[in-house]
C-alpha cells in the first residue's frame, strides 16, 4: 500500500442512530424520504491508525494481520462502492453499535505524502518503535 493512504484518527461507536423524516413522496417507482438523523456516539479508540481503502471506508490497521487479510478486505469493494462490514469502516454510522471513523479527527500519519509503499509489517513494526 502507499504511503498516502495511511491516517490517524478517532473510531466511535455509535450510541443512538433515529431517522426522522419530515416529508415522504410516493410515485409510481418508489418514493423519496427527506429528512434527517439524529445520531449521537461515544469515543471507542483514540488515534487509531488506519488505512484508507476507498473513498471514506477505511480499516484500523490492528485489525490487519497480513497481507491475506488486506486482499479479503479488497474483497468486499465492489464495482458500486464498498460493503460495510466488520473490517471496513464508513465515516458515519449506518446502525446502533456501528464502529465508524469521526471524519473530523482524521490526519495524515506521514508528514510528507509520498507515494512510497510500506507493508502492513512494516508499518506495525514502525508503530511498535514509536
Amino acid at each position: 500500500m502507499k504511503k498516502d493512504q495511511i491516517f490517524i484518527g478517532d473510531i466511535k461507536k455509535c450510541t443512538k442512530h433515529d431517522e426522522h423524516t419530515i416529508l415522504s413522496i410516493e410515485g409510481p417507482f418508489g418514493g423519496d424520504f427527506f429528512g434527517y438523523t439524529e445520531v449521537e456516539s461515544e469515543l471507542y479508540k483514540k488515534d487509531a491508525i488506519l488505512v484508507k481503502v476507498t473513498n471514506h471506508g477505511y480499516v484500523d490497521l490492528e485489525d490487519l494481520n497480513s497481507a491475506l487479510d488486506m486482499l479479503r478486505v479488497k474483497k468486499y469493494i465492489t464495482k458500486s462502492g464498498w460493503i460495510n462490514n466488520s473490517w471496513i469502516m464508513s465515516t458515519s454510522p449506518n446502525y446502533v453499535d456501528d464502529l465508524f471513523v469521526d471524519s473530523n479527527s482524521i490526519r495524515p500519519y506521514y508528514k510528507n505524502e509520498n507515494s512510497e509503499k510500506i507493508s502492513i509489517k512494516q508499518l506495525k513494526k514502525e508503530k511498535k518503535q514509536k
